[in-house]
């Protein structure tokens, strides 16, 4: 069963009309008489009105007789408006932010926004212009134990790459590479003893061991992936190994194994001095071969480390480089083998305390909500989290494209930034939020400051949607510019609306640079009781605030008067709503002297004393 649905403009009443219609096949299948069927017909023209009609066909392609005709006018065109037009964000070095853009359907009439957005054109620290590749001649073979390959390769000193899909390597020789750090694992790691055979051959001669869950998601080669396996020859790979690899290959190649971290991928045999142990931590997993010797007299043993990071970068420790090592394959390779990055392949490239690292395009930009749908009058946060565990110090770039069905605005591009600096403008050492007759009092602490302009004091009402960020800015406090000494600021928030609110500070440097501090979440409750309370400010001239706390909605009335007991003026007279509430009392027109304001609403009556001095 399926379904022939047809849509006009012009009304569909003949069978001519609607062989003659756009069309739409729906799929369907059998069901019982009279169920309910939907569909959605997208990309039609904003405020036109539309015909539609449809026949059912069966297995042979039988049609029913037309439906009925019913007509719709589809809504008018969204508007679209995102703040803010731009995002930078300093950070320091691991560390994490999240921020947001709001997406927002302004259209005054029933409409509906479809967006999608996609993250584009990531620069950062240490791109590489050149490609340096290698090129071999032949990647077969066809060795075995008794008559291994004999034939010599190529290797590349201090970096290379990318690849196809942008991975780089860099090592210690290099004056940008990785620094050589051995962090022995054999005492508190777990020792691999479930080696499975992949041959004929001994477990740790021909074998592998695994899967072992690496505690996070890994992406490699744009794939997730949660579990690594180990080989006896050298390498490890986030698929399950089937070929244990006796004989290594050039990279890439179509020929299993794939899917591969080559360490030192060569005929090995740990049967007789090798381990091999694993360490799951927070944000790395880590893989050491011990003295795992080769197969044949004089290669090896070999000491070396496998450290698997959660943002992509993949490091390489070798400690101990013992023998020949010149008939192994060192390099990374994808699921499919074609693609990779070759180090190094039959040649002498492996030395004591060399550090190597691989990385991709660093995933610095974490973003949730990538595509929605927005009623008029609503909006929705596109969620950025902001990672720099593990990432060098420098500056990061990206462009959020937000694509959307409003026809005047179908694309809008926000510059995303970040700086990695351990140069910090600002150190706030302490920012709280309290509770104070029903106002916010908002208190923070700086040890230092550089160049700062400032602080913009920004204000959410806490919702069930996570950071939905519709951040109010509602003042902005003076910093000190540049001083070596403690520094303490002040803002009291005037809260009408009893429920829960967020608060945080953006901090703007004297060259625009801003950043953001922790958020703190204060609970605002309503008044308990009725309360008046002693003005402010007392003495004053010619003008003060009177405050006061209702608890339920009630009748109020506010009279002042002079030391004779005379009324001078009523303030209030009217029903108001419980809460927290301030009347202004202006006495330019009035002598020096005492006078006296009472609060009365229902049995509470409440007076007390102010003080004008001209």
């Amino acid at each position: 069963m399926s379904y022939d649905l047809r849509y006009s403009t012009t009304p569909i009443v003949t069978n001519n009309d609607f062989e003659n219609a756009p069309q739409v096949m729906v799929a369907g299948g059998p069901d019982t008489s009279g169920t309910p069927k939907s569909y959605i017909l997208r990309e039609l023209n904003f405020s036109t009105q539309y015909y539609f009609a449809m026949k059912a066909l069966d297995l042979w392609g039988n049609k029913s007789v037309m439906s009925n005709v019913p007509t719709m006018t589809t809504w008018a065109s969204p508007q679209i408006a995102v703040t803010p037009e731009s995002i930078y964000c300093p950070l320091l070095p691991n560390s994490t932010h999240t921020d947001s853009v709001m997406i927002s359907n302004t259209a005054s009439g029933n409409s509906t926004l479809d967006y999608q957005v996609e993250l584009t054109n990531n620069t950062f620290p240490g791109q590489v212009i050149a490609r340096v590749v290698q090129v071999s001649e032949s990647d077969a073979t066809t060795a075995t134990k008794e008559n291994p390959d004999l034939m010599k390769g190529s290797s590349i000193m201090g970096s290379g790459g990318p690849d196809l899909f942008g991975y780089e390597w860099i090592d210690s020789n290099d004056p940008e590479g990785p620094a050589y750090v051995w962090n022995d694992i054999s005492a508190t790691g777990t020792l691999v003893t479930n080696w499975v055979p992949t041959s004929s051959y001994p477990a740790t001669d021909e074998g592998k061991a695994g899967p072992f869950n690496l505690g996070f998601i890994f992406k490699y080669y744009g794939i997730e992936y949660n579990n690594v396996w180990f080989c006896s020859n050298g390498f490890v790979s986030f698929i399950d190994i089937t070929d244990a690899g006796m004989s290594n290959n050039t990279i890439p190649s179509s020929d299993i194994p794939n899917n591969l971290i080559a360490g030192i991928w060569d005929d090995l045999d740990g049967q007789t001095t090798g381990q091999v142990f694993y360490k799951q931590e927070t944000n790395k997993f880590i893989v050491q071969y011990n003295n795992w010797p080769g197969y044949y007299s004089g290669t090896g043993p070999f000491t070396w480390q496998f450290v698997i990071h959660k943002n992509g970068k993949i490091i390489l420790y070798y400690k101990t480089i013992t023998g020949t090592s010149n008939s192994a394959t060192v390099g990374i390779e994808n699921h499919a083998g074609n693609d990779g990055l070759q180090v190094a392949y039959n040649a002498t490239y492996l030395q004591n305390n060399l550090a190597l690292q691989f990385s991709a395009e660093p995933e610095w930009l974490l973003a949730e909500n990538l595509q929605g749908t927005v009623y008029n009058g609503n909006s929705i946060a596109v969620l950025l989290d902001f990672v720099t565990e593990g990432l060098d110090s420098g500056d990061y770039s990206m462009d959020m494209v937000i694509t959307s069905n409003d026809p005047v605005h179908s694309e809008i591009i926000v510059p995303i930034a970040m700086k990695i600096t351990s140069i910090v403008p600002v150190e706030l050492s302490s920012f709280t939020a309290e509770n104070v007759d029903g106002d916010v009092v908002l208190k923070w602490q700086t040890a230092t400051e550089t160049n700062n302009q400032g602080f913009e004091v920004e204000r959410s009402q806490k919702s069930g949607v996570r950071s939905q960020n519709d951040w109010l800015n509602i003042s902005f406090i003076e910093g000190e510019g540049t001083t070596t000494e403690m520094t303490e600021y002040s803002y009291k928030d005037k809260i009408t609306n009893p429920g829960k609110y967020i608060y945080r500070l953006k901090q703007i440097d004297l060259d625009g640079t801003v950043s953001y501090s922790d958020e703190v979440e204060i609970d605002v409750t309503g008044p308990k009781e009725f309360t008046l309370f002693q003005n402010y400010p007392n003495p004053f001239n010619p003008s003060t605030t009177i405050k006061f706390a209702l608890p339920v909605d009630s009748k109020v009335k506010i009279n002042v008067y002079n030391s004779l007991g005379q009324l001078v003026e009523t303030l209030v007279d009217k029903q108001m709503e419980s809460g927290y509430h301030e009347v202004n009392f202006d006495a330019s027109r009035l002598a020096s002297g005492v006078y006296l304001y009472q609060l009365q609403t229902g049995d509470y009556v409440a007076v007390k004393k102010m003080l004008m001095i001209k």
